[in-house]
């Protein structure tokens, strides 16, 4: 099944509209219906605020009544932040996209349903809905239509992410050659021994194979090798300056 279509019920704000676009664009939905805009479509307002995602706006259907957007879906889940004023079903963003993904999963069509910036849904809109969603929040509840489309747009893609939860960017990276680290090793015991480190003397060899040890425990890849011989000549530098000054 294609992913949740999203219905806005009279939008009056091009740019909401292009905002709302742009929320789809990166979570992955595509479908936009429009039910009776009170702004003038096309907008060209709306397709400033799309930024990239000018396809979803031109592929968008109007629709005269909220009953023709709906005509061939199974399951709706409408938005609304007075939910107290709603007898059925509340659900949160994260418990709304795991409904949607079970329903995909089973081929059931789907919608979210977004009311108007002034008022949001009706009572008649509301009821064609199985349950509500709401978007938790703190004392202020009111979001902006883009927001609210990029929020649970947000929750949808996230309940099928396989996105790890903290990674290292990898980058291609040739391993050093026993020679760059054998080269890395004599420039920085070089510079240790030259700086008074190795103390008492009877421990230097201890304390080498110690600092070995360490620096191949690391992995380094040739540009990490050339990296801290440079900064090796780099602090060697300055303490001479400041020697002579």
């Amino acid at each position: 099944m294609p992913p949740p279509a999203v219905i806005l019920s009279q939008p009056q704000i091009g740019e909401n509209i292009g905002a709302a676009a742009r929320a789809m664009k990166n979570f992955g939905l595509t479908d936009l219906r429009l039910v009776a805009p009170r702004c003038r479509w096309p907008n060209e307002r709306a397709l400033a605020l799309a930024s990239g995602a000018g396809d979803i706006l031109a592929a968008a259907r109007v629709y005269p009544d909220i009953a023709a957007a709906l005509a061939d879906i199974r399951l709706v889940l409408a938005t609304t932040a007075r939910a107290r004023d709603v007898v059925r079903e509340i659900l949160t963003p994260e418990a709304a996209a795991t409904r949607l993904r079970e329903a995909e999963s089973s081929g059931v069509a789907s919608a979210l349903l977004f009311g108007g910036e002034r008022a949001g849904l009706t009572n008649d809109e509301l009821s064609l809905a199985e349950a509500v969603i709401t978007i938790p929040t703190a004392e202020f509840s009111s979001l902006n239509l883009g927001q609210a489309v990029l929020l649970i747009g947000h929750e949808w893609l996230k309940a099928a992410d396989t996105t790890p939860a903290s990674r290292t960017r990898k980058t291609i990276a040739v391993p050093a050659t026993r020679q760059e680290l054998i080269d890395l090793f004599e420039h920085l015991e070089r510079e240790l021994d030259a700086g008074g480190f190795f103390f008492p003397a009877a421990k230097k060899e201890t304390m080498v194979r110690n600092i070995r040890a360490m620096i191949l425990r690391s992995g380094l890849n040739d540009q990490q090798v050339r990296t801290i011989r440079g900064m090796i000549v780099a602090l060697v530098k300055n303490k001479y300056r400041g020697e002579k000054a």
